[in-house]
C-alpha cells in the first residue's frame, strides 16, 4: 500500500450492493481506500484518469487457472500468469493444484501465498483435497486452510473413489466453501480428444461423450445430498449436467456451478480445421450444449465463469491433433471475449456481476466488499467499447496456445486498483 493519490474522472459505477451503482461519478482514491465518490471531485496531488466511456466495478476475481509454478515454468511462472491476470482486468485469481509437486501440504500452499504478495494480481491458493491428486488419501484440510488455502478441489483429475469423495464432504461441511470437483468418468472419455457427435465423426477423431461428465454429476450429486455437503462443479459442459444441476439445486441441495469461458463461445464446430489450441477438457460440445449453458448463467443455475487458463509450450501444442495437450491460454482475453461474443447475449451488467461478484461468492473471497466511502476495496476499471486486435498486443503470459489469433475485440481492462496499490494496463 502507498499514499498515492488518484482520481477516476466521470466512471460509470457497476455494483449491485454499492449506493453508487448505475451512476456516473468521480471516484477519488488515496492510503488504499475508496477516499470519495462525487460529482466534480478536485484533489490537487492526485493523478488524474479520464476517458470516454470508463467503467469501474470491484475488482474481477477468476475462479481457476494453471499458472504450473513449481515444476513446469516453462509453461508459466507465478509472476508471468499474475502479469497476464492482472492485464486481463484480474485482481485476484484461484490457482489449480495441479504444479508439481501437487499443491497437498501447508507448505506448498505458504509457497504460492509468500511468492504471491509483491505480485499484481492476488494468488488464491485451491488446494488439493486428495494426496498428490490420486484420488486415494485425504489430504491434511484443516492445515492447509489456516495456511492460507482459498478452496479445495481436485483440479482436472477424477474422483473415482467414491468413499473418498463421501469423506472430503463431510470435512468439507466445517467450512464456508463448497468443495470443488470436475466431474469426469475416465472410462467413458478415455482416449477421446473432442466432443461424441458428429463433427467427431466428420474429423475422424474420437469422441468423448457428455455421458462422462453427467455419470459422474449425477454420483456427486447423491454423494452431497448423504452427506449434507455444498458441492461445486467446476466447468460444467454439457446441457444436461445444467438439467441436473437445477434439478438439485429445486430439490434444496446445496449445488452450484460454474462454466469455463470458452465453452460459451465456441462449439466443436470450431475444431474443423484441427486447431489444437481450442482441444479442451471438458470438451466444446454442440450448438445445444452452448445455449444451455447461456440459459444457466442468465437463470443463476451456473454462477460462476472461469477463464481455465491453461498454457503449454509450442511443442505440446504444434503437433498431430491427438498428441496435443488439452488446454487453451485465456486469462488476457477472457472479459473482451465475454464482451465482444456475449455483450448482448448476457449484457454487459451480469458479465460484470459475475466476475465481480457471483465469482467472490464461490470462492468465498471478500464477500462483503462493495464500492462505497471509505471502503477498502479492489477495483477494475475498464472501457467496454474499445476495440482493439489480438495480433497488435504482446501477451504477458509465456504461453503459447492462446487461441485468438487473427481476432478483433471489443472491450479491455484499463487500470486495476488492489491492495491498496493504483496500476495501468498497458494498451
Amino acid at each position: 500500500m502507498n499514499d498515492q493519490a488518484i482520481l477516476l474522472k466521470n466512471v460509470l459505477i457497476l455494483d449491485s450492493q454499492s449506493p453508487f451503482h448505475g451512476k456516473r461519478l468521480d471516484v477519488s482514491l488515496q492510503n488504499g481506500r475508496i477516499l470519495n465518490i462525487d460529482r466534480s471531485l478536485s484533489h490537487s496531488s492526485a493523478t488524474i484518469i479520464e476517458g470516454q466511456n470508463l467503467h469501474l466495478s470491484l475488482g474481477w476475481v477468476d475462479l481457476r487457472a494453471n499458472f504450473n509454478d513449481p515444476g513446469h515454468e516453462d509453461r508459466e511462472t507465478l509472476s508471468s500468469g499474475a502479469t497476464a491476470a492482472f492485464h486481463g482486468g484480474y485482481t485476484a485469481v484461484g490457482l489449480s493444484p495441479e504444479s508439481h509437486p501437487v499443491v497437498d501440504t501447508k507448505s506448498a500452499v505458504e509457497y504460492l501465498r509468500s511468492n504471491g504478495k509483491t505480485l499484481a494480481t492476488e494468488l488464491l491458493p485451491i488446494a488439493s483435497f486428495s494426496k498428490g491428486l490420486a484420488g486415494q488419501d485425504l489430504s491434511e484440510l484443516f492445515d492447509m486452510r489456516s495456511a492460507g488455502a482459498q478452496a479445495f478441489s481436485h483440479g482436472s483429475k477424477a474422483v473415482t473413489n467414491a468413499a473418498l469423495m463421501k469423506l472430503a464432504l463431510l470435512y468439507q461441511r466445517e467450512m464456508p466453501e463448497a468443495l470443488q470437483v470436475l466431474s469426469k468418468d475416465p472410462s467413458m472419455a478415455a482416449g477421446g480428444q473432442m466432443h461424441e457427435g458428429a463433427k467427431s465423426t466428420w474429423l475422424g477423431l474420437k469422441g468423448i461423450p457428455d455421458l462422462a461428465e453427467t455419470l459422474s454429476i449425477s454420483r456427486d450429486i447423491s454423494l452431497a445430498q448423504y452427506c449434507n455437503s455444498a458441492i461445486h462443479f467446476q466447468g460444467i459442459s454439457a446441457a444436461k449436467s445444467v438439467e441436473l444441476i437445477s434439478q438439485a439445486q429445486k430439490d434444496g441441495l446445496k449445488v452450484s456451478a460454474d462454466v469455463n469461458l470458452l465453452n460459451l463461445i465456441y462449439t466443436d464446430q470450431a475444431l474443423e480445421t484441427y486447431d489444437s489450441n481450442l482441444k479442451l477438457y471438458p470438451p466444446l460440445r454442440e450448438e445445444k450444449d452452448r445455449e444451455a449453458l447461456l440459459k444457466g448463467l442468465k437463470s443463476g443455475v451456473i454462477t460462476g465463469i472461469a477463464s481455465d487458463h491453461n498454457p503449454n509450450t509450442i511443442e505440446e501444442k504444434r503437433c498431430e491433433f491427438d498428441l496435443a495437450e488439452f488446454g487453451a491460454a485465456s486469462i488476457e482475453g477472457s472479459f473482451a471475449c465475454l464482451n465482444t461474443h456475449l455483450g448482448e447475449e448476457l449484457g454487459l451488467e451480469l458479465i460484470i456481476e459475475i466476475l465481480s461478484r457471483r465469482n467472490r461468492e464461490i470462492l468465498n473471497y471478500q464477500t462483503s466488499a462493495a464500492i462505497d466511502i471509505n471502503a477498502c476495496v479492489d477495483l477494475t476499471l475498464f472501457d467496454p467499447s474499445i476495440e482493439w486486435a489480438w495480433d497488435k498486443y504482446r501477451a504477458k503470459s509465456k504461453a503459447a496456445n492462446y487461441p485468438f489469433k487473427g481476432q478483433s475485440f471489443k472491450g479491455r481492462a484499463l487500470g486495476t486498483f488492489s491492495r491498496g496499490q493504483w496500476r495501468n494496463c498497458d494498451l
